[in-house]
């Protein structure tokens, strides 16, 4: 599971009274002995036991109350009395979670878990955080548990899918995802779970019936506007494919998904272009078209000159470095992507004008393929 899918995950909270006191129970082998100083990680030493008990009355100190360890060669326990100003624990373990601290938050979730062993809030979310750390069958376990004490839990179904898919059981886990969107099927995550987990098993038209669908409920949705373009690409679909992964490049245009998504947008291209040598500058001229459309000529005239300006020192358009930055214009940019800029710009305001730099079979591209999307 990815970390945006365990925050929506993690929404999911203890509603029962604060306790009169908690005691917990776990094995001295259970405990992960990473979270521990090196000198005190060998089990059944002293140092060991002593490392343990300053770790966890360390760790319960913000709930407040009054907290006892016990630890021997064989277990840790735990007694914990909350007072009257004490915070709900759990409460503060998914905010850890949250924060992407896995191993102290799963530590407490174990440790509170041996009290209570049925507590679906503390079964999901262990199972959510294990799956999130790799640690798929442990995880697999927790949140079949949970599915068992709470069917109706649509967002345990959808963990478990999700689980269950990267633990290589993807026939289970599209049975268990269909499920979930049967029960709630205007839930994004579990209609994006489902079309991921369909792409990867080759059902390419289930796939983007599931992806679609996502991506109107939720039209930020960066993984599924990807996986929606993976999916029309696979049809055969250039032209709407283009358009998926371009709005994932205009969503987060510098984050890890946009990247990938210019490579696709580029592999695309020298299909669409076999004959242009530079396909990147094909995509480059065609975002410079489709900014330019949106916006007056007379800002377009500015852009165009202050890259102008910039290109007196010389540009770097064999780099991929997004080295450059814009007044007229938000982020990075590479030299190429700024020539390109410049080179359309002036095809608006000033078309006789010579930039030094022959773009026009480029150019002629972008402005087909943008032609054809109409």
């Amino acid at each position: 599971m990815t970390q945006e899918s365990t925050a929506t995950a993690l929404q999911i909270t203890a509603q029962a009274a604060q306790p009169d006191k908690l005691e917990f129970t776990i094995g001295a082998d259970e405990f992960d002995v990473s979270l521990l100083p090196p000198d005190g990680r060998m089990r059944g030493t002293a140092a060991f036991r002593d490392a343990v008990r300053e770790y966890l009355r360390r760790e319960f100190q913000p709930f407040g109350g009054w907290t006892t360890v016990v630890v021997d060669d064989w277990n840790v326990q735990v007694t914990w009395v909350p007072d009257g100003a004490s915070r709900d624990p759990l409460e503060q373990v998914i905010r850890r979670l949250r924060q992407g601290e896995y191993g102290p938050a799963v530590t407490l979730l174990r440790l509170f878990l041996s009290d209570r062993p049925n507590d679906v809030s503390l079964l999901y979310n262990l199972g959510t955080a294990l799956s999130d750390m790799g640690l798929l069958d442990e995880a697999e376990r927790y949140l079949r548990r949970v599915v068992e004490l709470a069917p109706a839990m649509t967002n345990a179904c959808i963990a478990l899918g999700s689980t269950l898919q990267q633990n290589g059981k993807t026939d289970e886990a599209i049975q268990v995802l269909r499920e979930s969107v049967r029960r709630d099927p205007a839930n994004p995550w579990a209609q994006r779970t489902l079309g991921t987990c369909l792409l990867a098993s080759g059902r390419i038209a289930e796939a983007h019936v599931s992806l679609q669908r996502t991506t109107e409920l939720n039209p930020r949705d960066l993984q599924a506007w990807f996986a929606l373009a993976q999916s029309l690409q696979r049809q055969g679909r250039l032209a709407d494919a283009y358009r998926a992964y371009r709005k994932v490049v205009d969503i987060d245009t510098y984050g890890q998904l946009a990247e990938l998504a210019r490579d696709a947008l580029r592999a695309i291209i020298q299909r669409t272009a076999p004959a242009v040598e530079r396909p990147d500058a094909v995509m480059y001229c065609l975002d410079a078209i489709e900014r330019f459309e949106k916006i007056l000529r007379s800002q377009v005239r500015r852009i165009a000159l202050e890259v102008a300006m910039l290109g007196r020192k010389g540009l770097d358009v064999n780099g991929t470095a997004q080295r450059y930055r814009l007044k007229s214009l938000p982020g990075g940019f590479c030299g190429l992507h700024l020539t390109c800029l410049m080179y359309v710009g002036f095809k608006i305001v000033a078309p006789e004008k010579d930039i030094g730099f022959d773009l026009s079979k480029e150019y002629a591209a972008a402005r087909t393929i943008h032609a054809k999307r109409g």
